[in-house]
């Protein structure tokens, strides 16, 4: 208690950023709990003055690769480095092809695809386009949307 100067708290989402944040910038895997001293900084969990010197501790590479995927997914999802799309089509030769040429043409990079015609939400004769796509950031993004819209597709964002 002598050497402790405050006690603070992180949740859960402060603590993936963190675990992202040393995975890309520093080139560290740790695990949650590991990655809660990073996280309170990040958050700015207290007041650090210019010349303060402080240690963080990181500690623990005990994270589930599954959750970890899930940490990576969601943080390209919030920095708007990644997008998910869903778009209605005339299910017909060509048309899968026009969408990915208007993506392409703004530079969207698609790394994931699913073509389903056969959901009972659609109209005979459409089928329904799911997309990830890697993108630079909100305008990119912005780009993206008034492309579709200009060309006119209907869709909507999956967060």
């Amino acid at each position: 208690q002598e050497c402790v100067d405050e006690i603070v708290s992180v949740d859960d989402e402060e603590i993936a950023n963190a675990i992202l944040f040393l995975l890309e910038k520093q080139k560290l895997v740790v695990e949650g709990a590991g990655a809660a001293s990073v996280a309170s900084v990040l958050h700015n969990k207290f007041a650090i003055k210019p010349n303060d010197k402080m240690g963080l501790i990181l500690s623990g590479g005990n994270i589930d690769i599954t959750m970890l995927s899930v940490i990576i997914e969601k943080g390209l999802l919030k920095s708007n480095r990644k997008m998910r799309l869903k778009v209605v089509l005339v299910d017909k030769p060509g048309s899968l092809q026009g969408l990915t040429d208007i993506l392409s043409s703004v530079g969207a990079n698609i790394v994931q695809v699913e073509y389903d015609r056969t959901s009972v939400m659609l109209k005979y004769g459409d089928a329904l386009i799911t997309l990830g796509l890697e993108t630079k950031g909100e305008e990119h993004k912005a780009l993206i949307r008034e492309k579709l819209k200009a060309s006119g597709y209907t869709f909507s964002e999956i967060s």
